[in-house]
């Protein structure tokens, strides 16, 4: 976590929970493809972190981290998930 405080903003972190929610919306959306859900919340991030910070190059680095690290705990998330779900199948065989 210590990491990720050198390089994102504290105020900034707000934004990788409602970027995670912003992606479960956009999967129960049919109508949208599901490759352009990382550039719908990467346009959000950066829009988010251009008004809340000013427009300067800075705030766009900031958006594209955020969404970064959203996608590196929406995976790690994931993967926890699955692994458990498989686990109680193994035991339930057992």
């Amino acid at each position: 976590m210590s990491d990720f405080v050198i390089y994102i903003r504290t105020e900034a972190f707000i934004l990788i929970p409602a970027l995670y929610f912003l992606g479960l919306i956009l999967d129960q959306t049919p109508v949208i493809a599901k490759w352009t859900h990382a550039w719908i919340k990467l346009l959000f991030s950066i829009t988010a972190c251009l008004l809340y910070f000013g427009f300067d190059v800075t705030s766009v680095v900031q958006g594209i981290l955020v969404t970064g690290a959203e996608m590196v705990f929406k995976d790690i998330i994931h993967n926890i998930i699955d692994k458990s779900v498989q686990n109680r199948e193994r035991k339930k065989e057992e």
